[in-house]
């Protein structure tokens, strides 16, 4: 075999598949299976004791089941973050979640707040899903930018409604409060922050959605989630 040759066969084998979509009750009830094993592995024993071979064991599906829908750790805790991400805005819009505020920042306050003290009781997977939430690997892009729109998308119920589409400057002042809550986050298991302080910067940079509009930016348009 030549050097070329022998690259490109060691470029292939990096590749990562792209995860399967679930059609049937029974798949998508075999992937739920997974990441509801996957969840508790994680919260007891941190990422060391997360491993495929006991997920599928534990949820009582093939291992060759578990890659298909997961193709890498990452990839299982991605969906963790997005399916975390997709309950709490079925419940926003039920109106099962009671956010206190007259305001925007205040809502999103209110929510990003609870959001952290959760984060607080399960320090196993707040620290593998921070980890995995700022991740540069190409492989996972495409999922990892589904999970940020994902958030934001919930952030922009809870501060604007249901209905909205906010313009340009607002859809850039919640990624900046996203952007300011991760980082407080991540700094607080790197024990950067206290927890106080953690709080603090995330209690103040909500208070950036409540500016008026021209004291954001000048550029107009709208972007949606």
């Amino acid at each position: 075999m030549t050097v070329k040759a022998s690259a490109v066969k060691v470029a292939a084998s990096r590749v990562v598949a792209a995860p399967a979509q679930p059609r049937t009750p029974a798949q998508h009830d075999r992937r739920s299976r997974v990441l509801a094993s996957a969840s508790a592995m994680l919260a007891t024993g941190g990422e060391d004791a997360l491993q495929m071979k006991r997920v599928a064991e534990d949820a009582r599906v093939s291992l060759a089941t578990v890659y298909r829908y997961f193709p890498s750790k990452d990839h299982l805790l991605l969906a963790m973050a997005r399916a975390r991400f997709e309950r709490a805005l079925v419940r926003v819009q039920q109106a099962d979640i009671d956010l206190a505020g007259s305001t925007a920042g205040e809502r999103v306050s209110a929510y990003l707040l609870r959001e952290f003290a959760a984060q607080q009781r399960q320090p196993h997977v707040t620290s593998a899903l921070a980890r995995v939430l700022i991740g540069t690997n190409p492989d996972y892009r495409e999922t990892h930018d589904e999970v940020q729109q994902m958030h934001l998308r919930l952030l922009s119920v809870i501060a604007h409604g249901h209905d909205s589409t906010p313009g340009y400057e607002a859809w850039m002042v919640l990624r900046v409060v996203a952007g300011c809550f991760g980082s407080a986050t991540r700094n607080w298991i790197a024990g950067l922050l206290s927890a106080d302080e953690a709080r603090f910067e995330i209690a103040l940079a909500c208070r950036l959605l409540d500016l008026p509009p021209e004291s954001v930016g000048s550029r107009t348009g709208s972007v949606s989630p």
